[in-house]
């Protein structure tokens, strides 16, 4: 990815200690990395902390632009009030000279303010401008703007210079180790051609279907003699196991226990083939060859940033909706045939191979 050049900020004097807030999904946070590293080039000696959930905050491990990190775990730890209270009084005695609210919901920019943080940046919102002392006013368009640039263009507001657009996910000796001890019990070594292909997604309207997955990995198969790993999340079992009993040729499935080790897993892979979603983001950010899915969701914000990764997509007259209810039935992901997958896979294969 080139690197990352915008009209320089302000640099903002004495910052010793940094809350970066990203509390919603794994894409959201990797796609914020590029901004966090810029923060970390602009104030090298300030310790930076990552406020993130129970779900997204594994892939921050072994981050070398990340100091700390802390959870909040609303539907868990933190449901109680009094839970809730002792721990915006904990996050008060850290004493950040600057809070960074990376998402526009309402939980990061109270959070911001909540901090006692002498300077407060986020995406100016009129219902929460009075939390923040730095409001990045810019707007997009649909179809014009990727994440990683809008996260970027937020923190250039107190930082100068450029950065790598590139995602961070860092995985250690012994996680690349651990994945592949686990593929060498089913019989998967350096000679294999392993696609991994994870069929889930945060929501239906994303979701490839799955007779469509089971013809592509029956040709990937018979083409590349390639043996198919079917990943999914715990609560996706029955999604991939419905693949795989369409499927004609043999596949393995499996849900890895954590993130971190779906990441191990998919650094293993020849190629992905999944929806938009996280393992989407985690694929990209370990420079693996990506086929991903679109439906109704905006693909030039959120699309896998690699330059080995593709995407496959019907243009449709309503995109970009992102809508949850349809009215044509998410025509956009349910009807997408497998021909155009099949292509793009092709392709992505012949381009890694060279």
């Amino acid at each position: 990815m080139p690197p990352h050049d915008m009209k320089d900020g302000n640099l903002l004097p004495d910052i010793h200690k940094i809350l970066i807030i990203r509390t919603d999904g794994i894409g959201d946070l990797l796609n914020s990395t590029p901004a966090i590293a810029l923060l970390r080039k602009n104030y090298p000696t300030a310790e930076i902390t990552v406020l993130a959930r129970p779900l997204n905050a594994p892939i921050l491990i072994g981050n070398p632009d990340v100091d700390k990190i802390l959870i909040f775990d609303r539907h868990g730890e933190h449901q109680q009030l009094s839970k809730r209270l002792r721990f915006f009084q904990d996050l008060r005695r850290e004493r950040f000279q600057l809070a960074v609210a990376m998402q526009t919901a309402s939980f990061p920019h109270l959070t911001t303010f909540l901090s006692g943080a002498t300077y407060r940046l986020g995406r100016y919102q009129k219902r929460f401008k009075s939390t923040l002392t730095h409001s990045w006013r810019g707007t997009y368009k649909k179809g014009e703007t990727h994440e990683v640039d809008r996260n970027l263009e937020l923190v250039n507001l107190i930082c100068q210079g450029g950065v790598s657009r590139e995602l961070v996910f860092n995985l250690s000796s012994e996680e690349k180790d651990d994945a592949q001890k686990l593929l060498s019990s089913w019989n998967i070594n350096q000679d294999t051609y392993t696609i991994g292909i994870h069929p889930g997604g945060s929501s239906f309207d994303k979701r490839w279907p799955e007779k469509q997955y089971a013809e592509l990995a029956d040709r990937l198969v018979m083409n590349y003699n390639a043996t198919v790993l079917l990943l999914c999340g715990p609560d996706e079992l029955e999604l991939a196991q419905n693949i795989q009993s369409t499927m004609k040729s043999d596949s393995i499935v499996y849900a890895p226990k954590t993130i971190r080790e779906l990441g191990a897993l998919l650094s293993c892979c020849n190629l992905v083939v999944c929806n938009d979603s996280g393992p989407m983001h985690i694929a990209a950010a370990l420079d693996v060859p990506t086929v991903a899915v679109f439906g109704p969701t905006d693909h030039v914000a959120w699309h896998p940033m690699s330059e080995n990764a593709s995407i496959v997509r019907r243009d449709m007259p309503c995109w970009p909706c992102s809508a949850h209810k349809c009215k044509i039935g998410w025509e956009c992901t349910k009807k997408l045939p497998t021909d155009l997958v099949w292509n793009t896979a092709n392709m992505t294969i012949e381009a890694s191979q060279k």
